[in-house]
């Protein structure tokens, strides 16, 4: 619980910070610093995915990623990294890779890269005398099976039950414990799967399965790529912060918006008969929260597209009832393409009719 609240808060702070760095990077007046602007974004993205890390370490998130990722590269990078890093003086560590070309996988590039890193780093801690690690690759019935194997001295059958527990380890050089259990979290997020055994020959192997990709990431790019139009969006977070900046950067994708610093304004501006193409509410907020403005909102206009905003995203299952009547989940620190996707789908239906502010001046 408390990892989650600190990631949660954490998340919350980078989502101004990733917004402001895009806002800047939108400033034609600024292109002398883009690479400036570039590398505190990476740092900003690494940063996020160290709280998604935390969060897989807690065992909270119940996000499946929609992302499709090249596993291949993915692979042969960490492969690559872990090379250049063993490349020093001391027992000799070679790796063997048989990595083929596979198809694209569900989950992001770099925690999928941390998470090859960490098992590789397993490896060679398990062969204090150097040895050889080997990585092979290959597409399985449901999806795609890698597996890492070291020549170490293997794992006590007594211990095989543990291995995945967070802070558990057999190793004498590192201290944590936490590159395995966090690896298990990711697994299962992803709805693949993880185990380790022990190799006949003597040394360790772990296996992984990861499920086939989604073609969600394809059919969004699509979206983006066929709507333009400019849409009336009701922002709505308690946090002026947010709401400034997200405001500027909709702005500067050409849509209009306009904000609401609680739920229950947000509920005002809506029955007061103004329309909008799309409501981005965030979730905690004090005296109304966004779960609530949603089945408020709802009860007066079921067809009004609501997506919702949070530090939390990745601990709501995709299953989970109260996202009965909600589009769709978005992550803080928010993703700018995925915010796009989000603005084309909505934007590919038909506009909502122009507000009759007489009407609207008889209703109130």
């Amino acid at each position: 619980v408390v990892a989650s609240g600190v990631a949660h808060d954490l998340n919350h702070a980078l989502n101004v910070i990733a917004l402001r760095i895009a806002r800047l990077r939108a400033d034609p007046g600024l292109r002398s610093q883009i690479d400036s602007l570039e590398s505190i974004a990476r740092r900003v993205e690494e940063a996020a995915g160290t709280v998604a890390r935390l969060q897989d370490l807690a065992r909270r998130r119940r996000d499946r990623p929609s992302e499709s990722v090249d596993l291949s590269a993915v692979l042969l990078g960490a492969v690559e990294m872990a090379r250049s890093d063993f490349d020093r003086p001391g027992p000799r560590i070679e790796i063997h890779a048989d990595v083929p070309p596979l198809p694209l996988a569900r989950g992001t590039a770099a925690e999928l890269s941390h998470l090859f890193s960490d098992l590789l780093l397993n490896a060679r801690d398990a062969m204090p005398k150097g040895g050889s690690i080997e990585v092979r690759a290959r597409e399985g019935r449901s999806g795609i099976v890698v597996t890492v194997k070291d020549e170490g001295r293997g794992i006590p059958e007594e211990q095989l039950p543990r291995v995945f527990d967070p802070f558990f380890s057999t190793s004498e050089t590192r201290e944590t414990g936490l590159g395995l259990s966090i690896a298990y979290g990711l697994m299962q997020r992803l709805g693949g799967s993880i185990s380790a055994a022990n190799r006949a020959g003597g040394g360790s192997v772990f296996t992984l399965e990861f499920p086939p990709a989604s073609r969600s990431a394809r059919r969004a790019a699509e979206q983006r790529s066929e709507s333009g139009r400019r849409l009336r969006v009701l922002l709505v977070d308690d946090e002026p912060d947010n709401l400034e900046v997200l405001q500027e950067l909709l702005g500067v994708e050409g849509h209009e918006a306009e904000t609401a610093s609680s739920g229950r304004a947000a509920l005002d501006m809506v029955t007061s008969g103004r329309q909008y193409d799309v409501v981005l509410c965030d979730i905690g907020m004090p005296e109304m929260s966004g779960w609530q403005v949603v089945r408020e909102l709802q009860q007066h206009d079921p067809e009004l597209p609501i997506y919702l905003l949070t530090g939390w995203a990745n601990e709501i299952g995709e299953h989970d009832p109260r996202l009965n009547g909600v589009r769709g989940v978005l992550a803080k620190p928010l993703d700018l393409d995925e915010l796009r996707s989000v603005l084309a789908t909505s934007g590919s239906s038909p506009p909502p009719p122009a507000p009759n502010h007489e009407q609207a001046s008889v209703a109130s």
